[in-house]
């Protein structure tokens, strides 16, 4: 059921409720009046009957009296009983057969209503010319027929009057609910509009009700996002296509050169090594921006687990020692920390700056590995002693495929994607990399937010 249909049903259902209540109210009202004004009128009758009894010392004179005075009074039934059996009866008003003696005591009243007829009547007692041994009881009754006719007029009006207004009423709620929620259906049908080519459009929070100003920051929040996974994921598409032509490009030429005739076996030999060389810098290219590609997207570590960063960093000090030792460096590993995180994830990070440390180290230098805690926070420093990264370098140093321009960055080699993945690392461990370049030293910054004591 859309949401137009519901506040509708709401809203009749509200209406509904609303002139039912109100319609029982001005009825009950009105019944209640008419019943004081009956009851009015028929004490007012009584008072007659028992003014005319004070006033006779016989029956007879009563009766004589009553005979004369009650033709005046339209729709009036009046019964006086004696010890002797009826004293007088008064019929102008013609009651159900053996409805008068329905009444079992004096002094109350009782309504009827049979067919087309009602009546509001009263069984009473009054002394007979001052003496009060002899009492006389009398029936008294009166027409409520016009009043009880104009209820049911009045309930049938209001009963149509009800349905109609519940009609008309819906109609109305069906127009307000629309015309309430059109900002909503334009809202979704802009956001309907947008698609992969128009991800840059943003809904004007502005412009909307104070309700939906939240729904519509949360929605441009949303394509925020969006458009930066897509411009991530077409940066990744383009810069892997570029990476890739390049070294299938020479495979080809080398391939068509080869071919163009004959060779030795030496010569085909040499050829194909030189192919699966390339082919295996391509396949560790690919296996690089799958790793990046995953790791960029996860929302939950493989595996969670205590990692030690100083064991961590002592074995790929030991791993790298050999390449370190044809450029005369040094390591030093100090402090110590246990974190929580994947423990494979965070040495590839660790093993990524090791090995640019290593590359790009002043040689006979000693690179630095300095392990802290402060306020539940662990980080690993790397320092090398080499030339600095400027500061314009730095704030693209962690994109993907950037590679200095310094000659000591091209004669490095490498793909430009470690600083990258380490970055990607990090975020997964909701942590993060810096890089500060000062005074002829490069230092590298892993900071993990959670610490785990070392006591544990």
């Amino acid at each position: 059921m859309s949401l137009t249909a519901r506040l509708t049903l709401l809203f009749a259902c509200v209406l509904t409720v609303v002139l039912a209540g109100f319609s029982w109210l001005v009825f009950r009202e009105t019944s209640s009046r008419f019943h004081e004004l009956d009851e009015l009128l028929l004490q007012g009758k009584v008072q007659l009957v028992a003014e005319a009894a004070r006033n006779s010392r016989s029956e007879d004179e009563l009766r004589g009296w009553l005979a004369t005075s009650m033709p005046g009074h339209a729709g009036l039934y009046v019964k006086v009983l004696s010890d002797t059996g009826d004293l007088f009866e008064h019929r102008d008003l013609q009651l159900p057969a053996g409805l008068a003696e329905e009444f079992s005591g004096a002094g109350k009243a009782k309504d009827w209503r049979r067919t087309a007829h009602s009546f509001h009547a009263k069984r009473f007692e009054v002394s007979l010319g001052g003496n009060v041994s002899k009492k006389l009881s009398v029936i008294a009754a009166v027409d409520t027929r016009q009043h009880t006719d104009f209820l049911d007029v009045l309930s049938m009006k209001t009963l149509g009057y009800v349905c109609f207004a519940v009609v008309v009423g819906t109609m109305l709620g069906w127009l307000a609910s629309r015309g309430g929620l059109q900002p909503l259906i334009t809202m979704r049908a802009r956001a309907e509009q947008i698609n992969a080519n128009r991800l840059s459009e943003r809904i004007s929070a502005q412009s909307w009700p104070k309700e939906m100003r939240e729904l519509a920051n949360s929605l441009n929040g949303l394509l925020d996002r969006l458009q930066s996974d897509f411009d991530r994921l077409s940066a990744f598409s383009a810069n892997l296509a570029h990476e890739m032509r390049t070294p299938v490009s020479n495979l080809l030429t080398v391939a068509q050169v080869t071919l163009a005739q004959s060779r030795t076996s030496d010569e085909y030999r040499s050829t194909i090594e030189t192919i699966s060389e390339e082919l295996q810098d391509q396949a560790r290219t690919i296996s690089d921006m799958l790793f990046l590609a995953r790791t960029e997207n996860m929302h939950a570590l493989p595996s969670v687990q205590l990692v030690e960063l100083d064991v961590e960093s002592q074995s790929l000090v030991d791993f790298y020692d050999v390449t370190a030792s044809e450029k005369a460096l040094n390591f030093s590993v100090r402090g110590s920390a246990r974190v929580q995180g994947d423990r494979l994830m965070i040495r590839r990070a660790i093993s990524n700056l090791l090995s640019n440390a290593v590359k790009y180290a002043q040689p006979a230098s000693t690179i630095d590995i300095s392990i802290n805690t402060a306020e539940g926070k662990a980080s690993l420093a790397i320092t090398n002693r080499g030339e600095e990264i400027p500061v314009a370098s730095q704030a693209s140093l962690f994109d993907r495929f950037v590679r200095l321009s310094s000659p000591s960055a091209k004669d490095a080699g490498g793909l430009g994607l470690g600083l990258a993945i380490t970055k990607a690392i990090m975020r997964a461990h909701h942590g993060q990399v810096e890089l500060r370049s000062l005074a002829g030293a490069n230092t590298f910054v892993l900071e993990f937010e959670k610490v785990v004591s070392l006591s544990h």
